[in-house]
Order: C-alpha cells, then sequence, then structure tokens
C-alpha cells in the first residue's frame, strides 16, 4: 500500500471520527445540562493523546494535526509514526462506539 493511499485512509477513518464526535458532544452537552456527565476528561492522563478534554472534538483535531504533520516527513519518520496515530485512531472509535452503545441502553 502506498503513502498516498495509507494516507487517505487515515483522512477518511479522521472524517468518520469527526462526524462521531461531533454527535457525541452534542450527546454530553445534553446530559451536562441534566448533571449526568460532571467527568474531567474522555481519556485518562495514561492514554497516547496529549490533549486532555471532556468533548471528544479536541481529540479529533489532535487526530487530524498528527495526520498533517506526517504528511510532510520523510518515509522513515512516517513509518515510525504511522503506529501512534493508529492507536489513537482506534482509542476514539471505540471509546464513541461504547459512548453510543450506552446511550442506546439508557
Amino acid at each position: 500500500m502506498s503513502k498516498e493511499s495509507v494516507q487517505a485512509q487515515l483522512q477518511e477513518n479522521i472524517k468518520i471520527i469527526y462526524h462521531r464526535a461531533v454527535d457525541a458532544d452534542q450527546a454530553l452537552t445534553e446530559l451536562r445540562k441534566q448533571k449526568n456527565a460532571t467527568f474531567a476528561h474522555i481519556f485518562t492522563e495514561d492514554t497516547p493523546f496529549s490533549q486532555h478534554a471532556n468533548t471528544f472534538l479536541p481529540y479529533v483535531e489532535e487526530l487530524a494535526a498528527d495526520l498533517q504533520a506526517m504528511e510532510v516527513e520523510d518515509d522513515e519518520q512516517y513509518k515510525v509514526q504511522l503506529p501512534a496515530l493508529v492507536v489513537k485512531i482506534e482509542l476514539l472509535f471505540k471509546t464513541l462506539n461504547a459512548f453510543k452503545e450506552k446511550l442506546k441502553s439508557k
């Protein structure tokens, strides 16, 4: 798989995550109005994210920034950074899916 096709797939995944994050953040806003979402961070301190926010969009912004930074890296550095980005993408997908399922069960 070429760097360009990997990049395109990563961009597509981030777009999907972005749309899910917007929906999740809207749900969080409603939960906060009802005093049902009082946590300080989506993820704990030991995650690969440098962001610490109580909504999803800052994490998506970090993903997008990481991807953009990788675009200008040489192939060797790109290969080094790719696994960390994939881990972040997977973590966001899992967390957003779990959040959505939790909302359905209420």
